[in-house]
């Protein structure tokens, strides 16, 4: 009798300790997600060999990696965050007004204005990689061309592997009607947000909920209990002065907000912190 009451108050004192085995056993299955492919200062953002960096060292595998989708004037989809080339590669003007005669000159530069041996990737070359690695796409499609880019997700037979990130409940609708095999990210602002994306009818293994700090936790706990996965954003560019944070935040993060998937400027440190 004395053994098992032994056993139960160490069990009670392991889970009463914030990084110990009870927290770290809500870890054990999340993903960390590479913003941009991650934020280096020696490698572009958005960049194959930012996304090759974070599939290589991430210690929580599948890596993820988050890109940005934009088309150019001749109906290309490249791979670029900004409205125009201007910040992230030597040229310049707004995308969808540029050839891709012009695009594929185009050299990419890193944060802090270098020059990279890189080209302006097209989203072929990043599913390309995607298909032959164990890699996961967040895809954040900048204006209206999602029938673009799951058209070429379903050319390469990677829907399955893709996640598709979606801020309103029309666009959810949207990515839903072109693919039911997609996985799709909704912005869990509250419960009434969350009724609007119920009336959906997608299955809730489909779905993914990015949630921000003011999201209800209540919610988060109904979402959880649906096996819906939970998704956020560190944005330490934003919101750190572009530093990481120390190894408490992300595993406070994780266990408040009962993670799926951490989204990162550094993937490879913070998998590394929550391995």
């Amino acid at each position: 009798m004395m053994r098992v009451f032994n056993v139960l108050l160490l069990y009670i004192l392991l889970c009463a300790m914030p990084w110990l085995s009870c927290a770290q056993s809500k870890r054990d299955t999340m993903l960390v997600c590479g913003h941009r492919g991650g934020f280096y200062n020696l490698l572009p953002e958005n960049s194959l060999t930012a996304i090759r960096y974070t599939a290589n060292n991430c210690m929580l595998q599948p890596a993820v990696v988050e890109v940005d989708v934009r088309k150019s004037k001749d109906g290309t989809l490249y791979i670029l965050h900004d409205e125009t080339v201007d910040r992230t590669t030597n040229g310049s003007g707004r995308i969808e007004e540029l050839m891709d005669g012009y695009l594929n000159t185009l050299m990419l530069k890193t944060s802090s204005g270098l020059l990279a041996d890189e080209h302006l990737p097209e989203f072929s070359e990043v599913l390309t990689y995607a298909k032959n690695n164990n890699v996961v796409l967040m895809l954040d499609v900048k204006d209206d061309i999602w029938k673009d880019v799951i058209d070429l997700v379903n050319k390469y037979s990677l829907a399955e592997k893709c996640i598709a990130l979606t801020f309103s409940s029309a666009v959810t609708a949207k990515v839903y009607n072109l693919s039911h095999a997609i996985s799709i990210s909704f912005l869990a602002k509250d419960a009434a947000e969350w009724q609007t994306i119920e009336k959906l009818n997608i299955p809730d293994a489909k779905l993914m909920a990015y949630v921000t700090a003011t999201t209800d936790l209540a919610l988060v706990a109904k979402l959880k209990q649906r096996k819906v996965k939970i998704l956020a954003d560190a944005s330490e560019t934003m919101r750190n002065k572009s530093l990481l944070y120390n190894s408490d935040f992300y595993k406070a993060m994780v266990d408040r907000m009962n993670l799926d998937i951490l989204i990162t400027d550094f993937p490879v440190e913070v998998s590394r912190q929550l391995y």
